[in-house]
């Protein structure tokens, strides 16, 4: 069995501080940060419609060379039109988002609500009011909603990732054992 070694302490701690700057950035511009997000997406586009159209001149039979090409120019195309229209991109996402929080939303209660009465039920339950609370508050302020949503959320993200990895530090820093120097001056 081979032994996974984790960052050190240190590690976590940086990244977590790291992560939790980010975050207040992208909290206090949240436009930028939702941009940013959607040219990252439209290149992604972009890059993998050239793959899929140098792939597509490779394929022997018609029906997988034709597939392959118009995939890849839809690809292009949308890539294209995200980083040329970064905010219609940017209202776009934000729709999905809502579209995504309201069927999580649903689904989450529906599924609290069929389960057995147990722990955690009232979790799901409340974590599915709040998903759809936020895909309805999303929904009703689109398209303006995608001027803060993106990117609000990408920041409290960060910010929850960027504690969780101080907290881990606090956590292996008390479970740490002994350092090499201590264990060396007791010999």
């Amino acid at each position: 069995m081979t032994e996974v070694t984790l960052p050190s302490q240190k590690d976590f701690k940086l990244t977590g501080i790291i992560l939790c700057v980010i975050g207040v950035i992208c909290l206090i511009t949240p436009f930028v940060a939702g941009a940013a997000v959607v040219m990252v997406l439209g290149c992604l586009l972009l890059f993998g419609g050239i793959l899929y159209a140098i792939q597509g001149t490779r394929v022997g039979d018609v029906p997988g060379k034709t597939q392959h090409l118009l995939l890849g120019a839809l690809m292009i195309l949308g890539g294209f039109g995200i980083i040329s229209h970064p905010l219609f991109g940017l209202s776009f996402l934000t729709l999905l988002m809502a579209m995504f929080f309201i069927f999580e939303g649903v689904w989450k209660i529906v599924m609290a609500l069929g389960a057995i009465p147990a722990n955690g039920r009232n979790s799901i339950l409340f974590s599915g009011v709040i998903s759809l609370l936020l895909g309805g508050l999303i929904w009703s302020q689109w398209p303006l909603s995608g001027l803060w949503a993106v990117g609000t959320l990408m920041g409290v993200d960060f910010l929850l990732t960027g504690f969780f990895l101080m907290n881990l530090s606090s956590t292996i820093a008390a479970n740490e054992p002994e350092t090499v120097e201590t264990t060396i001056a007791e010999n």
